[in-house]
């Protein structure tokens, strides 16, 4: 009898093979008192241990551009930038010299720390950041002890690999010829570890909880990182269907090759623009080849989980790379969309007791004006270099995107004295993401150059339902008849006063949702790279006009169960390759 756990789909693929249990050792924190003569020596042990840890990290960095790119590369930055902090250094030997504790025992205490500060925010990609840091941990105290770290370039045979969790320089070291795909307990998709996973094309499941517990070495695995099921010693009959699942999988992604570079056009020729939403620069290569015509969704909130906030400069540099890297298409940079809970280690006031009704992104960054103001201009200065859009988050009333133009057009004052160069003509759009948006969009017309439509966030707050609560997630539907008029309803808002419109939720990036947004009116979509193949190729497969038929019969519908049948039912018909 098979066994069956389901995950968080982190990079997606099928693939059948043995089980590799990878049981990384834990650190061993040896706690003892350092004698007054030999301080100086264990502070010259740590500093050793600091070089040869960022040398590590900067060999996995040449190895990863060698054979990915500069880009990929990247995500390890963020490792040297905590191994280079003065500040963290200072403190480690301070805590050292004052304390007299052994280097492990202090290391261990400021990870601590910085896990603490992380562990309780509700943000799933600032959370994913613990994982970078225990990595760090780990080396550091490796090399102060002098053990040689575990790797899976030593592995020899084809694996699928399960494991409690990997950090990034285990996924790096990973040989593609060998590692089949991997499955963790814990874990993201917006995980460093999840990133590399995509670009190395690994099929990957994170997040599963118990697979550890329940797979034996050598073991056969299941990894269907499309359903995101891990399938444990799967029925002879399994086995059959997937080996043949695996076959269709490999023709249609010939088939979808063949479609990179042709136009999204639908058969009666309507345009739909397909963007990329991009979590860190490092997702720029990846994105690129899946030819999109730009950045739809710039997510700004990696710059901003170091100890410290990030200056201006350090923005614009960002923000600058991959602007420059997509001229002349577009990029929108999103501005903070986090809340006072998730900038734990800046914002010291009591926690909210409700966060996504309290201050979270704009509402934030106008409590904040300092913080957004710095994050404005580097948007500002990064416009002097491409085509470059700025979207305010979670608009709610008229009074916020007033008080956001007019901070935004006092930077623009400020950068002209200055004799900074932006755009002057930079397009300030909004969020389209709670029911007051979308009721009084012909207000905010009249200062929103264009609108983005977040449906994560709008299906939240129509039904009321906490995306992330598992008791009431079943109510929790993009398809329920409130949210398809509400989206009907932005579209027509949007015509009628002549404001672009696009979407960039989950949805949008979903093939099984494709025909109802055509059909809606949205005409262009914003998403990962995923699906992106799949999503064009049924854009290449319908009329406008069918899709409209389709919206019609759902909007006649009243029950979301009805809706969503009918829908599924009108997809997998048409698109037998299509996984529903």
């Amino acid at each position: 009898m098979s066994e069956k756990i389901s995950g968080i789909i982190a990079s997606p693929g099928i693939r059948i093979g043995k089980a590799h249990v990878y049981k990384t050792s834990e650190a061993i924190i040896p706690k003892y008192s350092i004698r007054e003569e030999n301080i100086e020596a264990e502070i010259e042990r740590y500093k050793k241990s600091l070089e040869k840890t960022k040398d590590e990290i900067k060999t996995i960095q040449e190895q990863i551009a060698r054979s990915l790119s500069k880009d990929m590369a990247d995500i390890f930055t963020s490792h040297l930038m905590v191994l280079e902090d003065p500040i963290v250094t200072e403190k480690a030997i301070s805590r050292i010299r004052f304390e007299r504790k052994n280097a492990e025992w202090i290391i261990n205490d400021i990870t601590l720390d910085l896990i603490q500060n992380l562990g309780g925010i509700e943000d799933e990609y600032l959370r994913e950041r613990i994982i970078d840091i225990s990595d760090i941990n780990k080396r550091l105290i490796n090399n102060l002890q002098k053990r040689p770290g575990e790797s899976l370039k030593d592995i020899q045979e084809e694996v699928i690999i399960i494991s409690k969790d990997l950090t990034p320089s285990d996924t790096a070291t990973m040989d593609r010829r060998r590692i089949l795909a991997f499955v963790t307990d814990k874990g993201g998709r917006t995980s460093h570890t999840a990133i590399m996973a995509r670009a190395l094309e690994i099929p990957a499941i994170v997040g599963t909880h118990t697979t550890t517990s329940a797979v034996r070495e050598g073991d056969t695995v299941i990894v269907d990182a499309i359903h995101g099921n891990v399938i444990i010693n799967p029925t002879e009959n399994e086995l059959r269907e997937y080996h043949e699942y695996i076959k269709d999988l490999r023709r249609l992604d010939r088939e979808l090759a063949k479609i990179t570079r042709l136009p999204s056009t639908t058969l009666d020729d309507v345009e739909i623009r397909i963007l990329g939403n991009i979590e860190i620069p490092e997702e720029m290569s990846l994105i690129k080849e899946h030819s999109a015509q730009g950045i739809g969704l710039f997510r700004s909130e990696f710059l901003f989980l170091d100890r410290s906030l990030p200056d201006e400069e350090k923005q614009y540099q960002e923000y600058r790379k991959v602007v420059e890297f997509f001229n002349p298409l577009p990029v929108t940079i999103r501005t903070l969309d986090v809340g006072g809970d998730k900038i734990y280690s800046y914002n010291k006031e009591q926690r909210e007791r409700n966060p996504f009704l309290g201050c979270r992104a704009i509402r934030f960054s106008l409590e904040h004006e300092d913080l957004f103001r710095t994050q404005i201009r580097s948007i500002l200065r990064a416009s002097a270099h491409g085509n470059v859009k700025m979207m305010i988050p979670m608009i709610s009333t008229v009074e916020e995107i007033i008080r956001s133009r007019n901070i935004t057009l006092e930077c623009m004052d400020e950068l002209r004295q200055e004799s900074v160069p932006f755009n002057e003509n930079i397009p300030i759009g909004i969020m389209v993401e709670v029911p007051s948006a979308i009721l009084s969009a012909d207000r905010f017309s009249k200062y929103a150059d264009f609108f983005s439509v977040g449906t994560n966030d709008l299906v939240q707050y129509t039904l009321a339902v906490d995306r992330i609560s598992e008791k009431i997630a079943y109510l929790y539907n993009p398809l329920d008849l409130s949210v398809l008029r509400f989206l009907k309803q932005i579209v027509e808002t949007s015509k009628h006063c002549d404001v672009p419109l696009s979407i960039c939720g989950e949805i949008a990036g979903e093939p099984k949702y494709t025909m109802l947004l055509i059909g809606l009116g949205f005409r262009e979509f914003s998403m990962s790279t995923a699906y992106m193949y799949q999503v064009k190729r049924i854009i290449r497969s319908v009329t406008s006009a069918e899709c409209e038929d389709l919206v019609k019969t759902l909007m006649n519908m009243e029950k979301t169960s009805e809706i969503e049948n009918k829908l599924f039912e009108v997809m997998r018909a048409r698109f037998p390759w299509l996984s529903i």
